[in-house]
C-alpha cells in the first residue's frame, strides 16, 4: 500500500502537474489535470522566468484555439478562392474538407515540430477546437431543420414521390442482390456492419446536403430545382423509414424497442408540447417586433438537450436537434430570427472547424499503399470501392428512369440523378458517428471521407457543365412592344417589393393604359426576401381575397389589387408571391415572364421618396441589384418605373394625363415609342414626342438604325391622320436640335413641370452629342444618362419617369 502511495505521489509527476496543469505518471496509468483549465499563458517572459518549466504558447487552451481557428479559416478560404479563380463551382463545404485533408499529413512531421504539436498534441486533455466543432455540429443540424419546409411533401406530385422512393429503394435492392450474405458475415477486410453502413449511406439522398448543393449551383430558384428539392425530401423520408426498419431488424429487440419508444416519445413531445409553445411565443410577439432573447436561449438549450437525449438512446444524435428545428414555425418572427442570429456565425466560423478535424484523421501513406493494391483487386479500399461503385451506378440508372418516363429531357433527368447521388456533410457526419460508435473502422472512415471529398468536388463541376442555367431563360421569340401586332394581347409583368410600390404601379396602369380594353393582362409578382427557409417558395394566389389582419406574405398586395380588379373588370389579373434569395430573385422573374409569355416587365425603382418628394425614405441596394440583373438577361422588354408623385386615381376623376416620350434614336427609344403607342389608345393620355437631334447630324437619315427610327416616328404620328385616330389621343411632335449635354439638360429642365410622365429609352443618346459631358455624372447607370438626369436633384420632383429597355436575350434576331 505504501509503495502504491509513493508511486502516486511521485515527485516528478506532481512537479509537472503544478506548472502544466496536468500530469501523467511515469508508468502511464494515471492522468490528472486541474479544473478549470489553464486558459491563457503567463506572457512572453514565461520561458525566461521558469526556465525549463516554462510552457510554450500552444500548450495553453486559448492560444492553440486561436491558432487553429486562424489556420483553418485562412486555409479553406484560400482553397475556395483558388477554385473560384479556376471557375470551378465547388461548394464551400468541399474547401473546408480540403483544408483538413491538406493539414492531415502534418501528423507525419517530427514530434518536436511546432505545427504538429498544435494540431496533434500528445496529451489527454479535451481539445477546445474539437469542442467548438461539436457545437457547430449540433447547431448545423438544428438550423437545417428550421430552414426546411415540411409542407413541401404535401405539394409533391405522384411522379416526384415515385422518383424519391425509387432513388433509395432500388439501389438497396440491387446491392442486396449483389453482395448477398456479405451484409451479415462481412468480407475479407470489412465487417458486416460496415457493409450495411456503407450500402445504406450510398443509397440515401439527404435533403439538407442536396439543398445546399443546388443552392451553391444557383439552380434552387428554377422549376427544375424545386422538383429536385421535392424529390430529395421524399427520398430523405424514405431513407429514414428504411433506417428504422434496419434498426429493428439488425438490433436486439430489447434495445431497438427501447430506442423506438424513446424516439416516438420524443417526437410526440416535440409536436404536442414544444411546437404549440412556439406558436404561443409568436402570438405574444407584437407584429414587426423581434422575439424576446430569453425564448431564443430556451430553444437553443432544448437543441443541445435533444442532442444529448438521442445520444443516450444510442441513435444518431443529430436527429434530435433536427426534429426540434422542424418543429420551429418557419419564417418570421421565430424561424427567421434563429437563422439570422446563428447561420452566418456557424457556417462561417464554427462549421469549418467541425469539418476540418475529421479530415485530419486521413491516413495518407495508408491510402497510397491501398491504391497500389487496387491493381491486384485486393485491399480494404478495393472492397469499399466495390460497394460504392455498385450502389452509385444503380442509383444513377434507376433515378434517371422515372423523370425520363415523365417526359423530362434526358440531360435534365441525368443531372437530377447526379444531384441525388451527391454525398456531402450529412454522410460525413454519419460516418463520424459510426466511428465513435465503433461500427466503422478508422481506416474505413479514411476511405469514405476521401470518396465524399471526391464526390463533392467532381459532381458539382460535372453538373455545372451539363446543366447551363443561363440557357433556360433565353427566349426563342421576339417578345417586345415593337413587334406586337395591332390588337394583340398586351401582357405586363408587374414586380412589387414593398407596399410603397403598390400605389405607383396601380396609378400608372389606370392613367396610362386603356383598361376598358380587355386585351390587357397583368401578372403581379410580389417579391419577398427569403429568411429562415432553406428552399424558396412560389405561390399562385389567383386573386383570392385576403382577410384584413391575417398574417400573409402578400396581404397588402392582395387587398390593393383585389380592389383594382373589382373596378377594372375587363382587365385580366393574376397575382403571385415569390419568397426567394435576393441574389436569385431575377431568376424567378425570368421564369414567370417566360411561362406567361409576357411582353413587358415593369420594375419599381429601388428608391422611394417621401410624400413631399424631398427626402429619400428607402434606398435598398438589394432591389437595385435585382433590377440590374433583370436588365442583363430578361427574356422580354423591361421598364424601370420611378414614381415621383401621387397620381390621382381615375376612380375619382378623369384629368388629362400628359406623357412625354423622349426620342434620340436606337432600339430602346423605339421600344419607348412603341409603349407610347399603347398609351395613345387611352383617350385621356396626351402624348408628346420630343425628338432630340445632335447639331452635327441635323437633317441626316443615313444608316439602318436611322431608317428604323424614322419609320417608328412616322408610325406613331400616323394616328393623327387616320380614322382610327378618333379612338386614340392626339400626338404632338416636337423636334429640337442640341449642341451638347448642357443644351439637353437645359431643355429638359424647362419642360420638367409640363408633364406627368417621361418615357425614355435606357440607351437614349449614349455615344452622341446629346449626352456629352453628362455620362460622367450618371449615378444610376440602369436608368441610362437621360433617365438618370430626369430624377436627379437638379430637376423638379413632379413627373414620374419610365425607362425602357428593349428585349436583349433572344435566340432569334
Amino acid at each position: 500500500m505504501e509503495e502504491e502511495m509513493d508511486t502516486f505521489y511521485n515527485a516528478s509527476y506532481w512537479a509537472e502537474f503544478s506548472y502544466r496543469g496536468y500530469g501523467i505518471s511515469e508508468d502511464g496509468t494515471l492522468f490528472c489535470e486541474q479544473l478549470p483549465h489553464v486558459v491563457s499563458s503567463g506572457g512572453m517572459w514565461e520561458m525566461r522566468l521558469l526556465h525549463s518549466k516554462g510552457l510554450t504558447f500552444w500548450e495553453y487552451s486559448l492560444p492553440v484555439t486561436e491558432a487553429v481557428i486562424v489556420s483553418v479559416l485562412c486555409l479553406w478560404q484560400l482553397f475556395y478562392f483558388l477554385l473560384k479563380k479556376l471557375r470551378l463551382p465547388v461548394p464551400k463545404f468541399t474547401s473546408m474538407m480540403l483544408a483538413g485533408a491538406a493539414l492531415s499529413q502534418t501528423s507525419l512531421l517530427p514530434d518536436d515540430w511546432t505545427v504538429k504539436q498544435i494540431f496533434f498534441p500528445d496529451d489527454l486533455r479535451p481539445k477546445v477546437p474539437d469542442t467548438i466543432g461539436g457545437f457547430a455540429f449540433v447547431l448545423y443540424w438544428f438550423l437545417e431543420g428550421v430552414k426546411m419546409d415540411v409542407g413541401m411533401v404535401k405539394k409533391t406530385g405522384s411522379k416526384v414521390v415515385v422518383t424519391g422512393m425509387v432513388t433509395v429503394l432500388f439501389p438497396i435492392f440491387v446491392a442486396n442482390m449483389v453482395f448477398g450474405k456479405l451484409r451479415e458475415t462481412g468480407g475479407k477486410y470489412l465487417t458486416g456492419v460496415e457493409y450495411r453502413t456503407i450500402l445504406f449511406m450510398q443509397s440515401i439522398s439527404a435533403f439538407t446536403g442536396i439543398s445546399r448543393l443546388i443552392r451553391d449551383l444557383q439552380i434552387n430558384h428554377s422549376e427544375f430545382g424545386r422538383i429536385v428539392l421535392s424529390t430529395a425530401m421524399v427520398a430523405d423520408v424514405t431513407g429514414f423509414g428504411v433506417n428504422l426498419v434496419a434498426l429493428v431488424a439488425w438490433s436486439d429487440w430489447r434495445v431497438s424497442s427501447m430506442q423506438g419508444v424513446g424516439l416516438v416519445g420524443y417526437v410526440i413531445v416535440m409536436i404536442c408540447v414544444v411546437r404549440p409553445a412556439m406558436f404561443w411565443v409568436i402570438r405574444r410577439t407584437p407584429e414587426e417586433r423581434p422575439v424576446k432573447e430569453c425564448f431564443i436561449y430556451i430553444i437553443m438549450i432544448l437543441a443541445f438537450g435533444s442532442f444529448y437525449f438521442l445520444k443516450r438512446l444510442r441513435m444518431f444524435p443529430a436527429v434530435g436537434p433536427f426534429i426540434l428545428g422542424l418543429c420551429v414555425p418557419h419564417g418570421p418572427p421565430l424561424g427567421s430570427t434563429l437563422v439570422q442570429k446563428f447561420e452566418s456565425f456557424n457556417s462561417g466560423i464554427l462549421l469549418p472547424l467541425f469539418l476540418f478535424f475529421p479530415m485530419l484523421q486521413i491516413d495518407g501513406p495508408w491510402l497510397v499503399n491501398q491504391i497500389g493494391q487496387l491493381r491486384h483487386f485486393d485491399g480494404q479500399l478495393y472492397e469499399a470501392l466495390t460497394i460504392i461503385v455498385v450502389v452509385s451506378v444503380a442509383k444513377i440508372i434507376f433515378t434517371t428512369i422515372p423523370p425520363l418516363l415523365a417526359k423530362m429531357p434526358l440531360t435534365d433527368s441525368f443531372v437530377m440523378a447526379l444531384i441525388l447521388s451527391n454525398k456531402g456533410i450529412v454522410e460525413l457526419c454519419y460516418f463520424m458517428y459510426s466511428v465513435e460508435a465503433r461500427a466503422l473502422q478508422a481506416k474505413s472512415f479514411t476511405t469514405m471521407a476521401l470518396m465524399i471529398l471526391i464526390s463533392s468536388t467532381i459532381l458539382p463541376v460535372t453538373i455545372h457543365y451539363l446543366y447551363d442555367s443561363s440557357k433556360r431563360f433565353i427566349s426563342f421569340q421576339k417578345r417586345n412592344l415593337m413587334t406586337l401586332k395591332h390588337g394583340s394581347e398586351l401582357r405586363f409583368l408587374l414586380c412589387i417589393h414593398k407596399a410603397g410600390h403598390i400605389a405607383g404601379m396601380i396609378n400608372l396602369l389606370e392613367k396610362s393604359f386603356p383598361l376598358e380594353d380587355s386585351s390587357i393582362t397583368c401578372y403581379v409578382l410580389h417579391l419577398v426576401k427569403l429568411v429562415g427557409l432553406d428552399n424558396p417558395l412560389f405561390i399562385s394566389h389567383q386573386m383570392q381575397t385576403a382577410e384584413p389582419g391575417s398574417r400573409s406574405y402578400s396581404n397588402n398586395v392582395l387587398i390593393a389589387f383585389d380592389s383594382f380588379k373589382h373596378y377594372w373588370k375587363s382587365v385580366s389579373l393574376e397575382l403571385f408571391t415569390s419568397v426567394s434569395n435576393p441574389k436569385y430573385m431575377h431568376q424567378e422573374i425570368y421564369s414567370l415572364a417566360l411561362d406567361k409569355q409576357a411582353s413587358f416587365i415593369m420594375l419599381p425603382f429601388h428608391r422611394i421618396w417621401s410624400l413631399d418628394q424631398t427626402t429619400v425614405v428607402s434606398d435598398d441596394v438589394m432591389r437595385r441589384n435585382t433590377n440590374i440583373n433583370i436588365l442583363r438577361q430578361a427574356p422580354c422588354s423591361v421598364g424601370i418605373f420611378v414614381h415621383r408623385q401621387n397620381l390621382i386615381s381615375s376612380q375619382k376623376s378623369n384629368p388629362s394625363f400628359k406623357v412625354c416620350a423622349i426620342f434620340v434614336g436606337g432600339k430602346d427609344d423605339r421600344e419607348a415609342l412603341a409603349l407610347g403607342r399603347q398609351m395613345m389608345r387611352n383617350q385621356n393620355v396626351s402624348l408628346t414626342v420630343l425628338k432630340l437631334v445632335p447639331e452635327t447630324m441635323a437633317g441626316m437619315t443615313t444608316g439602318w438604325d436611322q431608317m428604323l427610327d424614322t419609320a417608328e416616328v412616322k408610325e406613331v404620328l400616323r394616328n393623327n391622320n387616320t380614322t382610327a385616330g378618333a379612338q386614340c389621343s392626339f400626338v404632338e411632335f416636337v423636334e429640337e436640335t442640341v449642341k451638347d449635354g448642357s443644351d439637353t439638360s437645359t431643355l429638359l429642365l424647362s419642360i420638367a413641370n409640363s408633364f406627368d410622365l417621361f418615357v425614355v429609352g435606357r440607351s437614349a443618346g449614349i455615344g452622341t452629342d446629346v449626352t456629352s459631358a453628362l455620362t460622367e455624372w450618371t449615378e444610376f447607370h440602369e436608368l441610362g444618362v437621360i433617365g438618370d438626369l430626369l430624377i436627379s436633384e437638379d430637376f423638379p420632383r413632379r413627373a414620374s419617369v419610365l425607362v425602357v429597355q428593349q428585349q436583349q436575350n433572344v435566340a432569334c434576331r
